[in-house]
């Protein structure tokens, strides 16, 4: 629970940065505008980090694709990596804020090691799950062409043993 907290404070300091700088900022949110971005944060379910990164592009005014790779880290003897294809719909509250539900599929590629008996060697296990990513977030510009946001998302499969809920934060390069 700190680190949602702390995760939390440091989005609302960059936010507040993002409002102080002021300036003309290029349009964002347009046709054909793209970005790449790095992806740090927490899987609730596995109580373990997530990294990542992701690409997104517009293909309307106010719709983007978003495929995005993440790893979360090993804890408690299980790792997961997950390949995501979601789309945004795109709600501009103002010039240098945007809100967005988030919907999409997700492939969740789990490994397990484990010891079946205290002497013997560790055995791995991986399981493959297909699941629908249905979540909302947010991004405020920092500068000319960064942008930081956050997401919640949820992956839903048809085990309810792999379903994940993640809280995201994104550091991105706009082009």
């Amino acid at each position: 629970m700190k680190r949602i907290v702390l995760l939390a404070a440091c989005l609302v300091g960059f936010a507040t940065l993002g409002f102080a700088q002021g300036g003309n900022f290029k349009s964002r949110g347009e046709k054909g505008v793209s970005s790449v971005g790095g992806i740090l944060g927490y899987a609730i379910d596995n109580k373990a980090l997530a990294v990542g990164v992701d690409y997104r592009y517009n293909i309307k005014n106010s719709i983007r694709l978003a495929p995005s790779v993440l790893y979360t880290i090993e804890n408690e003897d299980r790792s997961t990596w997950y390949v995501n294809a979601d789309a945004h719909y795109l709600l501009r509250i103002t010039d240098k804020m945007t809100i967005y539900p988030a919907g999409g599929l997700g492939l969740s590629v789990w490994s397990f090691d484990y010891k079946k008996e205290l002497f013997t060697e560790i055995e791995s296990e991986t399981k493959v799950r297909l699941g629908l990513n249905l979540g909302f977030g947010g991004e405020m510009r920092v500068t000319k062409d960064i942008i930081v946001g956050a997401e919640f998302k949820y992956n839903l499969t048809t085990e309810r043993a792999y379903d994940q809920a993640m809280i995201l934060s994104r550091v991105a390069y706009y082009f």
